[in-house]
């Protein structure tokens, strides 16, 4: 009896351990889903948007291109293809007037741009959010000193780099030289370089066009009807030697130089220098004109005059000592959303192109960040040469202010007054300074950067 109840108990405990080792097992088995996700690897991608505007582009490395976004795209592909771990990278396209809404109006959603790809002009505003993070970080030394110092200058926000170039787009005006032979002004036709006429000459150039161009042609582009393109017509107003903002990076058109510009186009409107009810056209209305033989002359820049062959001249906006140009910046910047891993991609991405020359090669045709890309290509892109020697002509059409987007909503308003005559040329300048320059200064007061 003994030795049968010592075999029972054996077999007991022996039962009861196994019994044991299985409620453990499962107990183990059940830990980590009881104590969180984060216990179990789930190679689950981290996932970044880029957001990039609606915009043409042609490169000449990729005679597919037609797109800017198809650019972003071919990088982003790359990107997740080398990358050292699982990412999704969703590029987002956006039209050109919502900057506002598809970038401003996305912070501290589900919704917001990791990574924004754009015209500085547009996404300087951005910076004063405190959302841009500087990028010093992932600028080598060898990029340092790739790209054009000037670009750098206009990338940089007290002495942080927060905008990374990629690409530059230099405007001046174009003429149609047919429109200008019809009228009598072969003299004024060259077929070389980026010319620049004096005021006078200005002034004689535009009422001759207005007096021998055919019926539904006209001399020169301008519209009010909205904030897009306004920087050319911001330009102009430089014509009798205005700075257009004062020290303090506040505008200054009623200034004696900036009155005299806006009474000059605003003369335009009766002397027949304009298509009928400017202040109601876009610039794509000019565009269409230009393209379709009905303007004599509309803003052209670097990338765009290859279209044009022999067919058109090329000359600088008004204004003394050569005229003058401007540049129009494009590239990227990274958000802070909140969320470090989400980060550290955005800027591993930005990384991953500025590293890869075949990535930069897609600028090519415009005026490339990359000196060696531009170098390269220099040979391949249509009037190089004139518009490098051109960037001695180039003005700054921002100031420097923090709040872009609400200035030019003021300005295009102000101008379609000048050209209804709503306005003298004086009161004009008031109307414009005053709200223009309460939208700097509310910038400013809101105005905080990312370290």
């Amino acid at each position: 009896m003994v030795s049968g109840n010592k075999h029972e108990g054996s077999r007991f405990l022996t039962n009861a351990g196994l019994v044991l080792a299985l409620l453990l097992a499962v107990v183990l088995s059940v830990a980590p889903l009881l104590s969180g996700c984060s216990a179990v690897p789930t190679n689950e991608p981290v996932q970044i948007v880029i957001k990039v505007p609606r915009t043409s582009h042609s490169s000449l490395n990729d005679e597919s291109i037609s797109t800017i976004d198809e650019v972003v795209t071919l990088m982003a592909e790359d990107f997740m293809e080398s990358y050292s771990q699982p990412v999704d990278v969703k590029v987002e396209v956006f039209e050109q007037s919502a900057y506002e809404d598809a970038v401003a109006g996305s912070f501290d959603t589900d919704k917001a741009a990791d990574v924004l790809y754009g015209d500085y002009f547009n996404m300087s505003t951005f910076i004063h959010s405190g959302h841009v993070v500087p990028l010093d970080d992932i600028i080598t030394p060898e990029l340092q000193q790739d790209i054009y110092p000037f670009l750098w200058e206009l990338s940089t926000v007290e002495d942080g780099v927060y905008m990374m170039p990629y690409l530059a787009r230099q405007n001046v005006l174009a003429y149609n030289k047919d429109l200008f032979r019809q009228a009598g002004l072969e003299s004024y036709i060259q077929d070389d370089g980026i010319q620049s006429w004096t005021q006078e000459e200005w002034t004689i150039i535009l009422d001759t066009l207005a007096a021998n161009l055919p019926q539904n042609t006209f001399p020169l582009m301008m519209y009010a009807h909205s904030s897009q393109g306004d920087t050319h017509i911001m330009t102009m107003l430089r014509a009798y030697g205005s700075p257009f903002f004062d020290e303090h990076g506040h505008f200054a058109l009623s200034d004696l130089e900036a009155v005299q510009a806006l009474d000059w186009i605003q003369q335009g409107v009766d002397r027949g220098w304009y298509p009928p009810h400017a202040e109601n056209l876009e610039i794509e209305d000019c565009s269409r004109l230009f393209r379709g033989g009905q303007l004599a002359i509309y803003m052209i820049n670097n990338v765009s005059v290859g279209r044009y062959g022999d067919s058109i001249g090329l000359v600088n906006f008004p204004g003394p000592d050569g005229g003058n140009a401007t540049m129009f910046v494009s590239g990227f910047e990274v958000f802070d959303n909140g969320d470090p891993e989400k980060l550290q991609v955005a800027k591993d991405f930005l990384a991953h192109v500025y590293g890869s020359e075949p990535l930069m090669e897609y600028a090519a045709g415009t005026i490339p960040a990359s000196m060696t890309v531009a170098e390269k290509y220099a040979d391949e892109t249509p009037r190089f040469t004139d518009f490098q020697e051109n960037q001695t002509n180039v003005v700054d059409f921002t100031g420097g202010n923090p709040d872009t987007l609400s200035v030019r909503e003021v300005f295009h308003e102000g101008m379609a007054k000048l050209l209804r005559k709503e306005l003298t040329p004086e009161e004009t300048a008031a109307w414009i300074d005053e709200r223009a320059n309460n939208a700097i200064d509310a910038g400013w007061a809101t105005h905080v950067i990312h370290s």
